[in-house]
């Protein structure tokens, strides 16, 4: 049987690759042989070390396929020398001359050969080198594919090939310049190749979404192309997001080239000018006692009234506030859950310097079946402005509230919500007493 081998042109302008958040990618890309008509071997071996073995299929449009093998036999040191026991190998010594003689042990921290005279056990700290003179053997250095096919013509084939591999993620990182109750979002994505591959010029699309896994292996989601009509690209260009059944799926305008060991970062959106709502949180549960600033926490409209309507991938999210000088001053980062259209972000934002919570319990009483404790919270607003606060009260079991100096509001079974404002300078005191019985 003929072996031919891979005969790639300068550009190859239909490949393209699905980046998903499982650590996977979906790469596509075209193949090209020279063939004799008749039966023959085609092989390919620029692969990823990550390659999925089960994935790979070839698509080709000018021959037929008979057989599809995997082989991945890399050259392996340590594998050829264990296979070569039993024949004559050169080992050089440290500060030594070479000793040669048949291979008769090659494992743990040494080797041993026996010599005309004798067996010799050799440390392998004390080896610099080991050889053996071999002209036969042509090492596979890369992992690779092989097809039986039968070709009609002699010429030059083509085809597609298809296969998933690990070693590639992407994650959305977004910048939040916040000046006022308004702010600036900047939505990006970090795509990461962890793999021993370059990959050049290809189309890249990005998958929000995990998808189902079987036995441990990713079920992937194939994608028709789509020709994409003439268009004007912008600086920076941004990513067009589709549905792609339960996920979504952005589309990069230009093609890229992703290095092994190497991220790039690339637009999703145009930055939005949005509004956000501030609030200054003080958590509590039943007879915790504490004097602590609040929590920040911002939120914000996922909605088009706000500038935005559009799903926002999850990622991490980093703060920046503007300085009366204009210029930008980092303010921490959280972790931005997936918010899907028509609803709300929420941010923590850490806390605050000039907005202080003191909760003390008054009393509290305890019986065989019942138990109750009076409350008193007092916030005060340092701050040269007027702030959005909230309380939020943990009591868990079978309660009710008595004498409450504020309207509450009762988020669930054991969380209940104090909201209120406070001007400049002002601070306010909360009391309430909660009651719990059982049998």
């Amino acid at each position: 049987m003929r072996i031919i081998y891979l005969f790639l042109p300068i550009i190859l302008l239909g490949q393209s690759m699905t980046v998903y958040k499982d650590n996977i990618a979906l790469v596509k890309e075209p193949v090209y042989w020279y063939v004799q008509a008749g039966l023959s071997e085609i092989t390919y071996d620029q692969l990823p070390n990550g390659l999925f073995p089960e994935s790979p299929f070839l698509l080709l449009h000018d021959a037929a396929i008979l057989y599809q093998r995997y082989n991945n036999n890399v050259f392996s040191g340590e594998k050829y020398f264990n296979d070569k026991l039993g024949q004559y190998v050169y080992v050089k010594i440290h500060n030594d001359k070479i000793q040669e003689g048949i291979l008769i042990e090659s494992k743990g921290n040494s080797i041993s050969i026996k010599t005309r005279k004798d067996i010799m056990t050799i440390s392998r700290s004390k080896v610099d080198y080991m050889y053996t003179r071999d002209q036969e053997t042509e090492p596979q250095l890369h992992p690779e594919l092989a097809w039986d096919i039968n070709s009609p013509m002699t010429g030059t084939i083509s085809g597609d090939l298809v296969y998933l591999s690990g070693g590639f993620d992407w994650n959305a990182v977004y910048r939040f310049v916040l000046d006022g109750n308004k702010g600036e979002l900047i939505p990006e994505a970090v795509i990461k190749n962890n793999s021993n591959v370059d990959f050049s010029n290809f189309t890249l699309k990005l998958v929000e979404g995990n998808l189902q896994k079987k036995g441990g292996r990713p079920q992937p989601i194939y994608r028709a192309e789509r020709s994409i009509s003439a268009m004007t690209i912008q600086t920076p260009p941004v990513a067009s997001v589709d549905a792609l059944g339960d996920f979504h799926i952005y589309s990069l305008p230009e093609r890229i080239s992703l290095s092994r060991n190497q991220s790039v970062t690339v637009r999703l959106y145009e930055p939005r000018n949005v509004d956000y709502t501030k609030t200054y949180v003080f958590q509590n549960s039943e007879r915790s006692k504490k004097e602590e600033p609040l929590k920040i926490e911002i939120k914000l409209a996922n909605t088009a009234e706000n500038g935005l309507g559009i799903p926002l991938p999850q990622g991490k999210i980093s703060l920046y506030l503007k300085s009366q000088d204009g210029s930008l001053e980092y303010a921490g980062e959280d972790e931005l859950k997936q918010v899907p259209r028509g609803e709300t972000a929420t941010i923590s934002a850490g806390r605050a310097f000039d907005v202080i919570g003191k909760r003390i319990v008054l009393h509290y009483d305890r019986q065989r079946k019942s138990e109750e404790a009076s409350i008193e919270i007092i916030v005060k607003n340092k701050r040269d402005e007027k702030v959005n606060i909230r309380l939020s009260e943990q009591i868990h079991g079978d309660w009710i509230i008595r004498d409450a100096s504020d309207n509450y509001i009762k988020k669930d079974a054991s969380t209940i919500h104090f909201p209120f404002s406070l001007d400049a300078g002002e601070y306010k005191t909360v009391t309430y007493t909660y009651r719990k019985e059982w049998k």
